[in-house]
């Protein structure tokens, strides 16, 4: 997963890149692609069970870096008191995708895990040409948009 600052134009200038497991990927791809299952996966028994409990997801913090791990927190509103609960951010960002929540990262993690696009257009093939590099993010981009679950086999 690729997360960008909300303020970045497109293509962005900065991303964090997080690893994420063939799960976690399609519990969020499965979201934005509008899926329905039969039986309730495990993020959307989350979900159900927050609108039983009336509790409300306000916000996913990525809040620390540390040996290679990304660590996140839900912050959940229920009856007006806060709770703040420990996730991994694959996780929340299941769960946010299916609430309408949004995702925040701690700018210290951000400057300190974000790389420069214009730096991976290099590394990837760009070899000096910038309309090269461009097209590479671009392929990359429009794959990213349109990748199915389908696509992959495991």
């Amino acid at each position: 997963m690729l997360l960008k600052r909300s303020e970045e134009p497109d293509p962005p200038t900065r991303l964090v890149p997080v690893t994420l497991g063939p799960v976690e990927a399609h519990a969020i791809l499965s979201v934005l692609q509008g899926a329905e299952h039969p039986r309730p996966m495990t993020h959307d028994l989350m979900t159900n069970i927050m609108t039983t409990l009336q509790a409300e997801l306000r916000r996913v913090d990525i809040h620390s870096f540390n040996e290679g791990t990304f660590f996140a927190s839900l912050v959940f509103v229920q009856n007006g008191v806060t709770f703040v609960v420990d996730s991994r951010p694959s996780d929340a960002v299941a769960l946010a995708v299916r609430r309408g929540a949004p995702v925040f990262i701690d700018e210290a993690v951000f400057e300190a895990t974000s790389v420069e696009t214009n730096v991976v257009t290099v590394h990837i093939g760009g070899g000096g040409d910038p309309e090269k590099a461009a097209q590479i993010l671009t392929d990359i981009h429009n794959f990213a948009e349109n990748v199915q679950p389908g696509d992959f086999s495991l």
